[in-house]
């Protein structure tokens, strides 16, 4: 009995000799599932994009935290997509998500002037998005005065349709003609200013700088006592709806 409690006693000495040698046990991480995933929205651009997949505020990588199981994360057109995804690597589980290519409203439309010309005239429309030229009916709708024939400020509204939104109001303005073909001649032997090829019956008028000379409906009078010299007279056509006014300065000499 006594050996044995030595036995005991040696057996107990050696085990507190020995180090402990303690083993950390190593759990896997708790992977992350995908079903709160998002996607990003954009806005068309005319260049194919690509979302991204965000989890927890987190932005995964594609094919080291997810792949794509159907549908693409790529678009070009505006509108609305699905893509199915599947969690790997850090995380798990498999979702659907919805992302949005928004239309475009940053684009700009002008309109081109034009001149009287007595015949109906139409102006051109350009809609642009940066440097590409956007297209009628595909791109881009009209409403309001794109043809007209008289003078004056019309209005055109522009709306974009399918890869764009939004309205834009623009003017253009058919100016006035000039009076080209206006000619003042003086006959002062007859002591007349004869004017021809006004349009539009616009009103002329006379006005001398002496008022020894005065001049009524082209007829030239000649106060007495008047010195023998050059006088002038200013000859007006008048503006109209839409002819603009024309000036010309013709001298009367007397002899």
């Amino acid at each position: 009995m006594k050996n044995l409690k030595k036995l005991l006693a040696i057996v107990v000495c050696i085990a507190m000799m020995v180090p402990t040698v303690a083993f950390a046990a190593t759990s896997s991480p708790t992977k992350v599932n995908v079903k709160s995933a998002t996607a990003k929205s954009l806005t068309y651009n005319a260049k194919s994009q690509t979302t991204t997949i965000v989890v927890n505020g987190k932005t995964l990588t594609l094919n080291k935290d997810f792949k794509v199981v159907s549908g693409s994360l790529k678009a070009t057109k505006a509108g609305t997509y699905t893509v199915k995804i599947k969690g790997i690597g850090n995380y798990s589980g498999d979702t659907t998500v919805k992302y949005t290519v928004n239309a475009q409203q940053s684009y700009k439309a002008t309109a081109a002037a034009k001149t009287y010309n007595a015949k109906n005239q139409t102006t051109k429309v350009t809609v642009k998005y940066g440097n590409t030229v956007l297209k009628r009916g595909t791109d881009y709708k009209i409403t309001g005065v794109t043809k007209a024939k008289n003078a004056g400020k019309y209005k055109i509204t522009v709306k974009g349709i399918n890869n764009y939104k939004g309205t834009k109001t623009i003017y253009y303005t058919i100016n006035k003609a000039a009076q080209k073909s206006v000619k003042v001649k003086v006959n002062a032997s007859k002591k007349k200013i004869t004017v021809s090829g006004v349009k539009a019956k616009a009103k002329v008028t006379y006005k001398s700088a002496n008022k020894k000379v005065k001049v009524k409906n082209g007829k030239i009078t000649l106060s007495k006592g008047i010195k023998k010299g050059t006088y002038k007279v200013t000859v007006k056509v008048a503006k109209t709806k839409n002819y603009s006014a024309y000036t010309k300065t013709v001298t009367i000499k007397v002899k």
